[in-house]
């Protein structure tokens, strides 16, 4: 109980200043943008990996509750701007679905399959380095809503929407190692991390926290 309280008192300050930076940059952004400065890049990504729960027990019933990782997959489109040769503001909108189980105990009839459609928006900072062959380090807020759950088992489903939190808010980590197939397009590919912060089912004296490690592939087309 008192590893998760430090969790998201860590985590609410962790938001807060990234929070404050994103808004810096952002304003930095539009008036550069205005200027007629404003480097753009859209693109798009495929995504799959391993989806999870990081699970912390309030008390004997919670003991009780396991989660096993299940899988993810998914991909969107986003927009970027760089307003320097190595900062920049990255956001979009991406499907992702993600399944893993619950258990109950030792139980076999209490195990869960839990399946969520889910859109996800981030809102990263970037730092670029390098120009034909690019490391990008992407890092800030993942908003995620759950737009429909099923829960399952070997007897039954059911649209489990309504136990849980479907809007979750999290913070995101991505590299992306990218080539320059031209003077305008990339491909690129590399790791991404996402941790949320809210808690997964509602009403209960436990806490559970989602989080995704998987592996995208993408193409990046510059403007400028």
């Amino acid at each position: 109980m008192i590893l998760a309280t430090n969790i998201q008192l860590y985590a609410k300050r962790f938001l807060f200043l990234t929070l404050l930076l994103i808004f810096y940059f952002s304003l930095y952004t539009s008036i550069n943008a205005q200027s007629g400065n404003g480097n753009y890049t859209f693109g798009f990504n495929v995504t799959g990996g391993m989806n999870d729960v990081l699970h912390r027990s309030g008390d004997e019933e919670g003991k009780t509750v396991k989660w096993k990782p299940g899988i993810m997959a998914g991909g969107g489109i986003f927009l970027e701007n760089m307003f320097t040769s190595h900062l920049g503001i990255h956001s979009g909108l991406s499907y992702a679905f993600h399944e893993c189980d619950l258990e109950f105990g030792d139980t076999p009839d209490a195990q869960l399959t839990s399946q969520n459609h889910s859109i996800i928006i981030p809102l990263y900072l970037i730092s670029s380095f390098g120009n034909k062959v690019r490391l990008d380090i992407l890092y800030g807020l993942n908003y995620l809503h759950i737009i429909y759950n099923t829960m399952s088992n070997d007897n039954d489903s059911t649209n489990g929407i309504r136990f849980i939190n479907y809007n979750q808010f999290g913070c995101g980590l991505q590299l992306r190692l990218a080539f320059a197939l031209n003077r305008f397009t990339y491909f690129y590919a590399g790791p991404h991390g996402q941790f949320y912060f809210s808690n997964v089912i509602e009403s209960t004296t436990w806490r559970d926290y989602l989080y995704n490690i998987q592996f995208e592939i993408g193409m990046l087309f510059k403007t400028f």
